[in-house]
């Protein structure tokens, strides 16, 4: 089981899809507040994941220059970014922007499912 906090978010700010990110936790991380959290099955907490993949790269806090290089070779949403092998990133991006973006993911909270090439 999960823990959600009940708060709801959407990607009207570039921190919006991180809050929800923050807002569920396993409960090993749980942290001690006041929130009151509301356990939530893995098949929940996989669904909030999708949509937190589906959140535009805007979300992340890159640079204008790494947004600008991702979107013209068509990634626009994190979890195009996640999916594709780091070494695919460094080809497409080079190594600079494909760090860069790892870093954001991992500010994020999120880390990249894709695999090596």
């Amino acid at each position: 089981m999960f823990a959600y906090s009940g708060r709801s978010s959407g990607c009207q700010s570039p921190n919006a899809v991180k809050r929800l990110h923050a807002t569920v936790t396993s409960p090993s991380n749980a942290p001690n507040s006041k929130a009151s959290t509301v356990p939530i099955s893995a098949e929940t907490y996989a669904k909030l994941i999708s949509l937190a993949d589906q959140a535009p790269l805007e979300c992340l806090s890159i640079t204008s220059r790494t947004l600008a290089c991702a979107k013209t070779l068509g990634y626009n949403q994190i979890g195009q970014i996640r999916s594709t092998p780091a070494s695919r990133l460094a080809g497409d991006l080079g190594q600079e922007r494909a760090d860069e973006l790892q870093r954001a993911l991992n500010d994020f909270g999120m880390r990249q499912t894709g695999t090596a090439a």
